[in-house]
């Protein structure tokens, strides 16, 4: 299949005029230049094609969340996600007691197994465990009763429930708190990527974390942490201004302001960050289709009755636009929804950039940055 007279973001972000062309489920290569010009199957004239965006901190869309114990609900959740250019994801699961946490998992396993056999929305590359080893102080949106002491035992467990189909990919954790060392030194022996988050840690124990044991990101950077003090610069300053820390950061400008998301990115640049949504279930319903019993309010975004922010309502796709609106290069906003996370997920030789040899998850855009076409596997979705 050939996807011609297109502006397409070549391998080094960067683009180019030209045709994109399929085969099978893969991406053959970008024909640059006069090629453009050639009839092909589909004429995208006007048009802009960008990688599959990758959300590696979500937990859940449309009504469905990462825990949900039901396969065919997670597929319905994937299909939402696919329809906003959310072509790949990291089922996030919060600190929410073994029981439910572990169904959630294994239902996610199920459901990839499902959707590998019938692609029809975004896959899930593995899971993200936002706890439960973090720091009730900074608990934020969740439930203090299922936050717990770090324990390798509890963390084989959930590795065990995850198999080989949805591994644990990143795990958030409170570095202040004894245990943390053994699990963080555990969980990287095991390709698992730690994420500092729901901590207070000041200076010293963030370096210890990263420089000595390992840990390499930053949950929902500012979000859940100890404030930054001009003597104190704690986990968050060291954090902004370490190369060996990747920040996440959710750019719905209700999380985090427009201006500190520019602070963002002139401080840590394109490379080091990784745009998330940290979408509540509810995203992308309204506060009419609430059902009875949920505890939340839906406003510019979800927030617990006494008024505590626990997620967002956008897609990775609307903190792209917004990070655009800002002044952020195209280039930069999507390298950073998608070649990023995609490393942080180890699934670059797969997904992230158009590349040859790439699985073909693309993302169609208009001139004003909607989505127009999404393709996944080399087949169009939406």
């Amino acid at each position: 299949m050939k996807l011609t007279n297109a502006r397409i973001l070549g391998p080094d972000f960067r683009f180019v005029r030209g045709t994109l062309e399929l085969e099978g489920n893969r991406i053959k290569g970008i024909l640059s230049g006069d090629a453009f010009l050639e009839k092909g199957d589909v004429d995208l004239e006007g048009k802009t094609i960008i990688p599959g965006l990758i959300d590696v901190h979500m937990h859940g869309y449309g009504g469905v969340a990462c825990s949900d114990p039901e396969p065919e609900h997670l597929l319905h959740l994937g299909r939402g996600l696919a329809s906003q250019g959310v072509t790949g994801y990291a089922a996030t699961i919060g600190s929410a007691g073994d029981d439910r946490a572990l169904k959630g998992i294994r239902a996610n396993a199920a459901a990839k197994r499902m959707e590998d056999d019938t692609r029809t929305g975004a896959r899930c590359l593995g899971m993200h465990m936002e706890g439960p080893f973090l720091n009730v102080e900074k608990k934020g949106g969740m439930d203090k009763n299922s936050i717990i002491s770090p324990s390798v035992e509890k963390l084989q467990l959930y590795m065990d429930g995850a198999g080989e189909d949805v591994p644990v990919k990143i795990m958030t954790i409170a570095p202040e708190i004894p245990g943390a060392e053994e699990v963080i030194r555990y969980g990287i022996s095991r390709g698992i990527h730690f994420s500092m988050g729901h901590t207070n840690a000041v200076q010293e124990e963030a370096r210890r974390a990263v420089e000595e044991w390992g840990a390499s990101r930053l949950t929902h950077t500012f979000n859940a942490m100890r404030p930054l003090n001009h003597r104190e610069i704690g986990v968050l300053g060291y954090s902004l201004t370490s190369d060996l820390v990747q920040c996440e950061m959710i750019s719905d400008f209700v999380h985090l302001k427009k201006e500190i998301c520019l602070m963002m990115y002139r401080v840590k640049g394109a490379d080091r960050i990784t745009v998330i949504s940290d979408s509540f279930q509810l995203a992308g319903v309204d506060q009419s289709q609430i059902p009875e019993g949920i505890p939340v309010i839906i406003k510019d975004a979800a927030y617990l009755l006494d008024g505590t922010l626990c997620g967002s309502t956008c897609t990775v796709m609307t903190c792209v636009r917004n990070l655009v609106s800002a002044g952020i290069p195209l280039e930069d906003a999507v390298k950073m929804a998608s070649f990023n996370p995609a490393r942080d997920m180890d699934a670059l030789d797969r997904v992230g950039s158009i590349a040859p040899g790439k699985l073909a998850d693309l993302v169609i855009l208009d001139e004003d940055l909607q989505v127009q076409g999404v393709y996944i596997d080399g087949r169009k979705l939406f």
